[in-house]
């Protein structure tokens, strides 16, 4: 019976041999179908060993996983006062003595951007996501409007945003406080 097997193996083997050969003759791309299975190498250690260390292969430990709280609103609301405190602190010690060149500004929305989202999370506001814009342009004579438009909860989401102005750039940030349930 495993003669038969391994004959009938062989066979098909040979089958699909000839068959990625004629289709690469042609310049045919092989198909998945006729390539053969790739063998992983055998290991030194049996699987009940890794399955049973508490550390993936990457050296990392796993992510700690809470059971859900059920809780429908936040425990302490999101601090509007604080946040528009940061935003003007942060505007005011980065942009005070720019002047307006669009590679420079493109830095500084990141770099501001990244910083008030940090500053925010230290504030170690519970279950709420935290969202960034900065938008810094040149001032001129032009009119801007910015706006944003979000479909959420209006009892517990919430955002603070400062502007800024000196004598050549003007600057918006807003940060946008979503509960996450």
């Amino acid at each position: 019976m495993m003669e038969e097997n391994r004959e009938l193996g062989s066979r098909r083997d040979s089958k699909v041999d000839k068959a990625s050969k004629n289709l690469k003759k042609r310049g045919e791309p092989t198909p998945s179908s006729l390539r053969p299975a790739p063998t992983r190498p055998q290991s030194s250690i049996s699987m009940a060993q890794s399955a049973a260390t508490p550390y993936s292969r990457a050296g990392k430990a796993p992510e700690l996983q809470l059971e859900n709280t059920y809780r429908m609103s936040p425990s302490k609301k999101f601090p509007e006062g604080s946040v528009r405190n940061i935003l003007k602190e942060v505007l005011m010690e980065n942009l005070a003595e720019v002047n307006y060149d669009p590679n420079t500004c493109r830095q500084l929305t990141k770099s501001i951007s990244d910083n008030l989202r940090l500053r925010v999370k230290e504030m170690n506001i519970q279950r709420y996501k935290i969202i960034c814009l900065v938008h810094i342009g040149q001032l001129g004579k032009q009119a801007l409007r910015i706006g944003s438009r979000c479909l959420w909860d209006t009892n517990v989401d919430t955002y603070a945003s400062f502007e800024f102005k000196n004598n050549s750039i003007f600057a918006v940030a807003t940060v946008y406080g979503v509960y996450f349930e």
